[in-house]
């Protein structure tokens, strides 16, 4: 077997195993995670504001 055919074999397994983006998500629960992602976010890097301070470089 060549090396090409084996790397698209490989490619092949990895993508019959990853599921089809329409297999997680509809309509209703991607834009309930858009909005929990954009929510947590805003939250972590709000909390990361308070603990890292920039200085600047003289």
């Amino acid at each position: 077997m060549q090396k090409s055919q084996y790397n698209m074999k490989i490619i092949d397994t990895l993508y019959n195993q990853v599921p089809a983006f329409t297999d997680v998500f509809d309509e209703d629960t991607w834009y309930i995670f858009v909005a929990c992602f954009a929510a947590s976010t805003i939250v972590i890097v709000f909390i990361i504001s308070r603990f890292v301070t920039l200085k600047p470089v003289d």
